[in-house]
C-alpha cells in the first residue's frame, strides 16, 4: 500500500504540472530568434519588455490551450490555460495603452491561432500545414520587435498609408527578405525533423525535404537578382548555410536520432541564422 502510494504521488504532480511547462522543446528557437533579430536589427528599447513577455507568456496559454482541447476539454488544463491567457491579456494590454497601431497585428494572429487551434481540437496539430502556419506566426514576430525600435521611428496605423509596414521597410528595406530567411529555415526545419522522427520511414517526407530545401538554397543563390538587399558577405553566407542544411537533410532522413540530439542541432543551426542575419546583413 505505501509502495503504491509513493508510486503514485510523482504520477500526480506529474499531472499537476500538465499544461504549466511546455514540453515542445523545439519551439524556443521560433520563440527566440526572430525575436531577437528584430530587436538587435533596430535596437532594444524598453517597450520590447512588455513584447518579450506577451510573445512568451501568450505561447504558454496557446500550448495550454491546445492540450485543453486535445484532451477533450480536460478540466485539468483550465487553470494553466486561464492564468496565462490573463498574463497575456496584461503584458499585452500594457503594450496596447504605449502602442495602440500594434493591435492591428491581431488581423494577422487571430486567424492564425485560430486555424491552429482548430487542428488541435481534431487532434491533428503536428500535421505539416499547421507547422507551417505556427512558423509564419513566430517569424512575424521579428518585423513587430522591428517595429518598436528607436531605428523604425513612430509608427502610425500598420494598414494605414505611410503606416508601420512602410515605416519598417523604409527604415530597414531588407526587414522583409529577413524575416523570409526566418520563414525558409524554420520550414525546413519542421520537415527535416519529421524525416528522422515521426515520418523517418517516410519516402514522401523524405523526397519532400530534400526538394525544400534544394529550392530554398536556388531561392538564395539567386536572391540579388530578385531584388533583395543584400550585401556580398551576407548573401554567400546565407547560401552557404542553406547548402549546409541541405546536406543534412539528404544525409539525415531515414536515419533514427534522439530528439534531444535533434534539439541540440537546430539551437546550433538557428543561432548561426541569427548572428547571420544580425552581423553580416
Amino acid at each position: 500500500m505505501g509502495r503504491t502510494e509513493s508510486k503514485s504521488k510523482p504520477a500526480r504532480r506529474r499531472r499537476a504540472r500538465a499544461g504549466w511547462i511546455p514540453n515542445q522543446h523545439g519551439a524556443w528557437a521560433m520563440l527566440a530568434v526572430p525575436f531577437l533579430v528584430g530587436v538587435f536589427r533596430g535596437g532594444p528599447t524598453l517597450l520590447h519588455l512588455p513584447l518579450l513577455g506577451c510573445w512568451v507568456v501568450g505561447y504558454f496559454a496557446f500550448f495550454a490551450a491546445g492540450l485543453w482541447l486535445r484532451s477533450g476539454r480536460n478540466a485539468r488544463y483550465v487553470p494553466p490555460l486561464i492564468t496565462y491567457t490573463l498574463g497575456c491579456a496584461l503584458f499585452g494590454g500594457t503594450l496596447a495603452l504605449l502602442r495602440p497601431d500594434l493591435l492591428e497585428w491581431l488581423l494577422v494572429y487571430v486567424p492564425i491561432a485560430a486555424l491552429s487551434l482548430l487542428y488541435s481540437a481534431r487532434r491533428d496539430d503536428r500535421a505539416l500545414l499547421n507547422d507551417i502556419i505556427t512558423i509564419i506566426a513566430a517569424c512575424l514576430m521579428a518585423p513587430i520587435a522591428f517595429g518598436l525600435s528607436a531605428k523604425a521611428g513612430t509608427a502610425a496605423p500598420m494598414w494605414a498609408g505611410g503606416g508601420t509596414s512602410r515605416q519598417i521597410l523604409a527604415a530597414d528595406p531588407a526587414m522583409g527578405w529577413v524575416t523570409l530567411a526566418l520563414m525558409c529555415y524554420f520550414v525546413g526545419t519542421s520537415l527535416y525533423v519529421k524525416t528522422v522522427i515521426r515520418e523517418r520511414r517516410s519516402r514522401a517526407y523524405h523526397l519532400a525535404s530534400w526538394s525544400y530545401h534544394g529550392a530554398v538554397t536556388l531561392l538564395w543563390l539567386l536572391a540579388p537578382l530578385l531584388g533583395a538587399p543584400i550585401p556580398p558577405q551576407a548573401h554567400w553566407l546565407l547560401v552557404a548555410f542553406f547548402v549546409v542544411m541541405t546536406v543534412r537533410a539528404a544525409l539525415m532522413a531515414g536515419r533514427r536520432v534522439r530528439p534531444m540530439k535533434v534539439g541540440l542541432g537546430e539551437i546550433a543551426a538557428s543561432t548561426v541564422l541569427l548572428l547571420i542575419l544580425v552581423l553580416a546583413w
